[in-house]
């Protein structure tokens, strides 16, 4: 063909393309520049390095050297069929069904002190014609704030009017912040609700009897309780952890590594101590962000090396959507099946 001739046919396709209603614009298969959210059309989850999926010069594959191999041209399909939602990288926002969100503002909860009590010792601090009864309900489903109150006494001190919280349980615990242990003179270890092997003693006192318990103090450790349905949203499951963001300023803080807690009777909130609260300028109603997740097990070939953080194949939803790529030489150490998912959402480089 004379350049002429090549020159009047690209023309044509050109015309054909624009008028054709299903091409939304130009495709490219790598946006240009930084990605920007909200700027690309939700089918741009699908977008796949050419490098991928076309021959490459000098690379062998098993559907012979001038096909494009097997195994990433299925990558590839996969990412179109991803497009097919809302996209899970900066062009769209997650879908529900398929990428759990990065980013979700949650509101704070502050625990003032408090205890929760067995019956048998509620017995022995009201009297055995006493039952426990509600002042208020509380949050989370099922638990109310009561109307008894208990004195909790220590070498170092005493305070008054500790309220319990209902129902009554197997255990009796003490939950109070660690400035409050330190004016009692207890050395209350950090623990999460439930967890009372080994934690400290105390004299807990009310208006018919008194109980010494050689454990049961503890300080509770930060934690996030999400109902099923914001559970399911976001894709986290009881026992994981995440980070979250709170306060605003110069008090800003984040917490690292905060227990998930979910289940039909768990509302979505944060659960921090007036210790946290008063160091990072939060109250309760206060919105704070989940920003991260992070898996405590995860199966791994090896074992992970120092500054490289652990990626799984449920991470690489959260860090496709911040519009990371991931590699093998990259800085994190991921797992296989976290590089099969990364491939299939487009957002694996096979250089760094």
């Amino acid at each position: 063909m004379t350049p002429e001739e090549i020159e009047l046919l690209a023309g044509r396709i050109a015309k054909l393309l624009t008028d054709r209603s299903w091409v939304p614009e130009t495709m490219r298969p790598e946006p240009p520049g930084a990605p920007t959210p909200e700027s690309l059309p939700a089918w741009a989850g699908a977008a796949q390095d050419l490098g991928d999926v076309a021959p490459v010069v000098g690379r062998k594959t098993v559907s012979g050297p001038h096909r494009p191999a097997y195994d990433s041209l299925t990558a590839a399909v996969r990412g179109a069929a991803a497009g097919r939602a809302p996209s899970p990288l900066p062009g769209g926002s997650g879908s529900a069904t398929t990428a759990p969100e990065a980013k979700v503002d949650v509101r704070v909860a502050v625990s003032a002190r408090h205890l929760h009590i067995s019956t048998e010792d509620f017995e022995t601090l009201f009297g055995t014609d006493q039952e426990l009864t509600s002042l208020r309900e509380i949050s989370q489903p099922g638990q109310f704030a009561a109307d008894q109150q208990v004195r909790i006494v220590g070498p170092g001190g005493a305070i008054d009017d500790v309220r319990i919280v209902g129902p009554a349980r197997a255990r009796t615990q003490i939950e109070l912040a660690a400035s409050d242990y330190r004016a009692l003179g207890v050395d209350a270890p950090v623990r999460h609700s439930g967890d009372l092997e080994g934690s400290a003693g105390i004299r807990v006192e009310g208006p018919a009897g008194i109980i010494e318990l050689t454990e049961g103090a503890i300080v509770t450790a930060r934690h996030l309780h999400l109902g099923p349905n914001c559970a399911k949203r976001l894709g986290l499951v009881d026992g994981e952890r995440v980070d979250i963001f709170l306060g605003e300023g110069e008090r800003r803080c984040m917490l690292s590594g905060v227990l998930v807690r979910t289940g039909e009777r768990h509302a979505t909130e944060l659960h921090i101590d007036t210790d946290e609260a008063h160091a990072c300028g939060v109250k309760s109603g206060d919105e704070v962000t989940l920003v991260r997740n992070e898996t405590e097990q995860a199966e791994v070939d090896e074992t992970p090396k120092a500054g490289r953080q652990l990626v799984t194949e449920r991470d690489v939803n959260a860090l496709a959507a911040t519009g990371q790529t991931l590699s093998d030489g990259g800085e994190y150490l991921i797992t296989p099946a976290a590089k099969d998912r990364a491939r299939a959402l487009g957002v694996w480089r096979s250089e760094t």
